[in-house]
């Protein structure tokens, strides 16, 4: 099964590619709703084969894929593909692909970079429905954040353009500034909740097997990472909700906000701060 899975694996991450390409290429020559329809299309279609992937290594060995390098990013941009292509079906803002494509696309070369030898590494066995749905709710509140910063750079892009005043093209079929800004409150909106919940079931979690994680499981750098993302997360929200962030301002504090956490976690994970993993006993 394993080679079944590599290639529908890999035929993802084919689609995923194309639909990024020709999502770039939209940018800069102009693309008819047709067009934007297909690359909808492609990368729906893209993330129902990666999903497809992730289901059978569930099958396959019997366990949540959830703890492997490989199968936690798959998991995290089929969640992106599913809240983008969900976001085309509701606002029909297809123009908005041209962003969003390249972005899962980028992250999908990453994954077949790291899954030539991640297919072939079993997964572990989640200790209990808890940290399963911990992990799931976490990589869903990741994907939303994700989306929420592609969010603010189309915002960027648009805002730009518009003040040299370039309204042709791909940036005549964008949004608003108006309704970008609204959209990437709304995101947040639905992800800091979320990752709130995501915290309060881990750390529930831990506080019942902390016999098993020790007794400074509390001190471990990825709660520290956790507590400061939500913080984060929940600062932005409410001041946008307040008027405080507003426009451009809250692009830019959402684009820089979100690569500083994101360097964070690959800085610490690069040191060996991976304490306290939760599905694995502490040595």
């Amino acid at each position: 099964m394993t080679t079944l899975i590599s290639i529908i694996f890999y035929l993802a991450f084919a689609l995923y590619v194309a639909a990024g390409a020709f999502a770039l290429w939209s940018m800069r020559r102009g693309a008819s709703q047709a067009a934007l329809n297909g690359v909808n299309a492609t990368l729906l279609a893209a993330g129902l084969l990666l999903a497809s992937a992730f289901a059978l290594r569930w099958v396959e060995w019997d366990a949540v894929p959830m703890t492997t390098l490989t199968d936690t990013v798959s998991l995290f941009i089929v969640f992106a593909t599913l809240i983008v292509c969900g976001l085309m079906f509701v606002t029909r803002h297809r123009a908005l692909l041209c962003f969003f494509a390249p972005a899962i696309a980028l992250v999908a070369i990453i994954n077949a970079a790291l899954g030539s030898w991640g297919l072939h590494l079993p997964p572990r066995q989640l200790q209990g429905l808890l940290l399963f749905s911990h992990v799931g709710l976490a990589f869903l509140a990741y994907a939303l954040f994700f989306v929420a910063s592609i969010t603010s750079v189309a915002y960027v892009f648009q805002s730009i353009h518009l003040k040299q005043r370039r309204t042709t093209g791909l940036f005549q079929q964008l949004p608003s500034l108006e309704h970008l800004d609204w959209l990437l409150y709304r995101l947040i909106g639905a992800g800091y909740p979320l990752f709130i919940l995501t915290l309060a079931v881990g750390l529930f979690w831990a506080w019942v097997q902390r016999d098993l994680l020790g007794p400074q499981w509390w001190m471990a750098p990825k709660i520290a990472q956790s507590l400061l993302m939500a913080g984060f997360y929940a600062a932005t929200f409410h001041s946008r909700r307040h008027g405080l962030l507003r426009g451009r301002k809250l692009a830019y504090f959402v684009i820089v906000g979100f690569a500083a956490l994101l360097s964070v976690y690959l800085v610490s994970n690069l040191m060996g701060l991976r304490t306290l993993n939760f599905w694995e006993s502490v040595a």
